[in-house]
């Protein structure tokens, strides 16, 4: 659903909600604004796909609210899923590197709908050559994932479960949580086990075990349509990192 819509208001009602890691939150204000009346407000609910793997590349969407899951086609059918984004990222940006087709296919997943801003390829290669560092902006948003896509690969070798998803969860606090009260980082996505399991590379019956193991350990709290993070540093000492 496309609506009338001005990217002034957009920025004012969103912008307090996005994660200050993410693509739109590193833009300042008027380049911010500028960079979404390039494009088109849109609207999806639960269900819709975004961007579906083998597609050509045709543009980009920027999120504005909710989460999205990032999945691909598994050798010998079925999905598995790749990621989770949130509000502020940018969907779609690495084909826009190299205009490869689409390699994963981009669906809403949450009850919450979700509203973005659609720009096609000549929309956003005008709005990012547009905005001061805009190319070192959407450069260091490709790094950034396969950053993370290549540290999961080396834990898949070698860490323990209870040990990836304690990283997992932590880079999702750092990128995407909120604070409600004191140490407690809330994780706004509503995933099955299945679906925390295949974003570390293991069974539902493994990540199961590992989440009891952190809930035991006062780490987590799993919830109904969300991830409590309890401890944050502790989940960083758990993993070797330094607070």
């Amino acid at each position: 659903m496309v609506d009338r819509w001005d990217p002034q208001s957009i920025v004012r009602r969103y912008r307090g909600s996005w994660a200050p890691r993410s693509f739109l939150a590193g833009l300042d204000h008027q380049a911010l604004v500028s960079f979404l009346a390039e494009g088109t407000l849109v609207h999806f609910g639960k269900g819709d796909v975004l961007i579906r793997e083998g597609d050509a590349y045709d543009g980009v969407f920027l999120l504005l609210t909710s989460y999205v899951k990032v999945s691909a086609s598994r050798y010998g059918g079925g999905q598995t899923l790749l990621a989770v984004r949130f509000a502020g990222d940018v969907i779609g940006e690495m084909a826009a590197t190299d205009g490869n087709t689409r390699c994963a296919t981009v669906e809403v997943c949450s009850k919450e709908p979700v509203a973005a801003v659609r720009l096609d390829e000549t929309q956003f290669e005008r709005a990012v050559d547009a905005v001061p560092g805009g190319r070192q902006l959407l450069f260091d948003s490709v790094v950034r994932k396969l950053r993370t896509s290549t540290r999961r690969r080396v834990d898949y070798a070698k860490a323990p479960v209870h040990l990836q998803l304690a990283r997992l969860l932590v880079e999702m606090a750092d990128e995407h949580g909120h604070t409600p009260r004191g140490r407690s980082v809330v994780i706004g996505a509503n995933l099955t086990q299945a679906e925390w399991g295949m974003l570390i590379g293991v069974s539902p019956r493994t990540v199961q075990r590992a989440l009891s193991e952190l809930k035991l350990a006062g780490l987590i709290d799993p919830g109904r349509n969300r991830m409590l993070v309890k401890d944050v540093p502790g989940l960083r000492a758990l993993i070797g990192e330094r607070p």
